[in-house]
C-alpha cells in the first residue's frame, strides 16, 4: 500500500501550467511599471489622459488616442480635470459627509446634473434627472 500512496502522490500534487499576463508600462517620470493590465488603464480602471507604452529598447511611446472616442458623459473613475473638460465648470459646488464617515465634493451642473467625487477627486457616482 505505501509503494502505492509515492507512485500516485507526485501526480497529485502536480500543478497545471498557469500563465499571466504582465505588461511592461511607463509610470511617472518615466519610471518602468510592471503591472498584470493594460498600460492604458491606471489602478482605478479609467483611462489616463496620455497612456505610453514601453517599448522592447526601454523607449516610451504615446499610444495613439485619436481612434478612441473622446467620452461626453462623466463616469466613475474619471478625474474632476476630465469631467470639467465634459461638462465645464459647475454652476455650484458643495462638500457632503455620507453616512459611511466619508466626505465627498458634490460639483451640481443646474438642478439636473451632478457628480460626485471622493477624496482623491475621482467620480464615485453622477446623477442625472430625467436622461
Amino acid at each position: 500500500m505505501r509503494k502505492l500512496v509515492w507512485i500516485v502522490a507526485p501526480f497529485c500534487f502536480a500543478a497545471a501550467p498557469t500563465s499571466a499576463e504582465i505588461f511592461k508600462c511607463a509610470g511617472k517620470d518615466g519610471v518602468v511599471v510592471y503591472q498584470n493590465f493594460r498600460c492604458e488603464i491606471d489602478s482605478l480602471g479609467s483611462l489616463p489622459t496620455s497612456p505610453a507604452l514601453v517599448a522592447a529598447n526601454g523607449s516610451t511611446q504615446a499610444k495613439a488616442t485619436a481612434s478612441r472616442p473622446q467620452p461626453t458623459e462623466p463616469s466613475v473613475g474619471m478625474t474632476a480635470e476630465e469631467v470639467r473638460a465634459i461638462w465645464g465648470e459647475p454652476t455650484d459646488t458643495f462638500n457632503e459627509e455620507p453616512g459611511d464617515g466619508g466626505r465627498a465634493e458634490v460639483w451640481a451642473y443646474g438642478s439636473d446634473r451632478s457628480v460626485r467625487f471622493d477624496h482623491k477627486s475621482r467620480v464615485i457616482a453622477v446623477q442625472k434627472q430625467g436622461g
